[in-house]
């Protein structure tokens, strides 16, 4: 008599399921989470599990108020300080906005903490604003409000031709000089300096319009014909905005094929290039792509370009968007993916069909063909899982070698066509469960053994084929180990070992390396969810005879 379990049994395996659910997805989310975040998220005192929400401004300059740590000290200590230092910057910065007091009070308390004993820090309040009041001067609270004050700035203007001349444009003009103005209402431009280098701060409201338009017309040292790449030197101010560039040369105007996003406070190059063979090529594409939209909308001198860059407001919807893809977006210009996963996908499906047609056809000879020395065979197949495959990795390259198949994919997949040990066992089993009288209909029909095996064996099999295609699926794509070996030419990496060169190349950047990660993780999980009752039957199955 068989006793259903109680609905507290129930609740409790469901809760244990969950739990183990949750605790089994969390480095996944981790790894997703950790893709759409910018560097300066990763290294904070306190573990964060979600990127922070970017915050599009409105006016800029402006002073960043939010902080990636947390405050020092207890929350009742912050408010019984916290106002003393804001009075201590107010009085000593007097020209500084109710945002920016707020900005560098906090930066100051901070600094308090780091400087100060924990004595001091932690003892009488009145020890600690003496402190303070010592502490901080004003050259000390100037250099913290430059910390935190976050401006939109540009450089110098850069061109190069097809022949290599690197040339900066319109040196004998003052930076903000340099660009005509289309958006007064909006925006203005003043001259600046970031060390010794000269700028021009870009003041912009956004509350009288949605758009800063700034153009440039330069002469070029060299015919227009032969211009190749336009470079942009910009400071962000970490709003997040939108960024669209316009050329007209040589009687054309280009547009870049996609935006630019200003995110971070450190100066960038923004670099937009005709098309060309570099597109298609191994190279990190640091560049915007130039696209041909049709003739020029006004007539220049010889030899002279108008360069127009668009800056649009962006609502905090929009700002999200551009984060969430920054990384990917980064990723994608970095490595060639796409080439990546075609040189992946060919592997795959050579190796899932060739490991099902040669292994299906060595178990059916195990299973359904009596012939002498069958058992000795298996037995000695079987035996060939217990060698390691360290031992014959070395002879497998130098054969391989021997054949002049190294640097080239063919050690990959060709090695399928001699099946698996482990899969003919399982597929063996299998079979030996097929009742022996639709074999023999079969016969009586007229079948030899080919028709047998794939008329009647292999659609009876299909689980156990689907379990043996997704365990061949998931080794194919995420080996490793074989392309490392075999593989000396970047066009011909797998996503797998692709990924590992990408890692290098940025410096193992967790960011970068985690958005790369994502995109060559999505596929498997796809077709896990796609093929998983295939894949529980195949297992299910495997070895239940009748």
């Amino acid at each position: 008599m068989s006793m259903k379990p109680s609905r507290t049994s129930r609740l409790l395996i469901y809760a244990v399921l969950l739990i183990g659910a949750i605790a089994f997805s969390f480095p996944f989310v981790w790894m997703v989470s950790t893709s759409v975040k910018v560097d300066q998220e990763l290294f904070t005192q306190d573990l964060q599990i979600l990127p922070q929400q970017p915050l599009p401004r409105q006016q800029s300059p402006y002073y960043q108020t939010r902080r990636l740590d947390p405050l020092p000290g207890s929350t009742s200590r912050q408010a019984t300080v916290l106002p003393q230092i804001r009075d201590i910057v107010r009085s000593r910065l007097p020209d500084l906005p109710p945002e920016g007091v707020e900005a560098v009070a906090d930066e100051a308390y901070a600094v308090l903490a780091s400087r100060a004993s924990n004595e001091v820090f932690n003892g009488p309040v009145e020890a600690l604003l003496r402190f303070a009041q010592n502490d901080l001067t004003v050259d000390r609270l100037i250099a913290l409000a430059e910390q935190r004050r976050r401006q939109l700035r540009i450089g110098q203007l850069r061109v190069r031709s097809v022949d290599l001349s690197d040339v900066a444009l319109l040196e004998d003009q003052t930076p903000s000089s340099r660009w005509t103005n289309q958006s007064p209402d909006v925006a203005s431009l003043s001259d600046t300096s970031s060390g010794t280098i000269p700028t021009a701060e870009i003041a912009y409201d956004f509350a009288k319009g949605d758009v800063i338009r700034l153009s440039s017309v330069a002469t070029l040292p060299f015919d227009p014909a032969k211009l190749q790449r336009v470079q942009v030197r910009l400071l962000p101010d970490d709003a997040w905005q939108d960024v669209y560039f316009e050329l007209q040369a040589n009687g054309r105007r280009y547009e870049g094929v996609r935006r630019n996003i200003l995110y971070g406070y450190e100066w960038t190059t923004l670099t937009w290039q005709f098309a060309s063979a570099d597109d298609s090529s191994n190279k990190i594409r640091t560049w915007t792509v130039l696209n041909d939209v049709g003739p020029a909308t006004e007539s220049l001198e010889a030899n002279q370009i108008r360069i127009t860059l668009r800056i649009e407001k962006v609502s905090e919807v929009k700002a999200a968007y551009n984060k969430l893809i920054l990384n990917y977006q980064r990723t994608l210009d970095h490595i060639p993916f796409w080439r990546y996963v075609r040189v992946s996908m060919f592997l795959v499906l050579a190796n899932i069909v060739l490991t099902l047609l040669f292994s299906s056809l060595v178990a059916y000879a195990f299973s359904r063909i009596t012939w002498p020395g069958r058992e000795f065979c298996f037995i000695l197949m079987l035996a060939t899982m217990m060698i390691p495959g360290q031992v014959t990795m070395i002879p497998h390259f130098l054969i391989w070698k021997e054949l002049g198949a190294y640097n080239t994919l063919t050690p990959l997949w060709m090695g399928s066509i001699f099946g698996s040990a482990f899969y003919v066992f399982l597929l063996r089993q299998f079979m030996k469960g097929i009742p022996r009288d639709l074999e023999d209909a079969a016969r009586l029909d007229g079948c030899g053994f080919l028709r047998i095996y794939w008329h009647v064996i292999l659609p009876l099999i299909k689980p156990s084929l689907a379990a043996i295609a997704i365990f061949t699926f998931m080794g194919a794509w995420n080996d490793f180990l074989g392309p490392l070996i075999y593989v000396a030419d970047q066009r011909l990496y797998s996503l797998a070992f692709g990924l590992y060169a990408f890692s290098v190349q940025v410096n193992n950047s967790p960011t970068l390396t985690m958005a790369a990660s994502v995109l060559m993780v999505a596929p498997v999980i796809a077709v896990f969810f796609l093929a998983q009752k295939y894949f529980v039957e195949g297992v299910t199955l495997t070895g239940i005879k009748g």
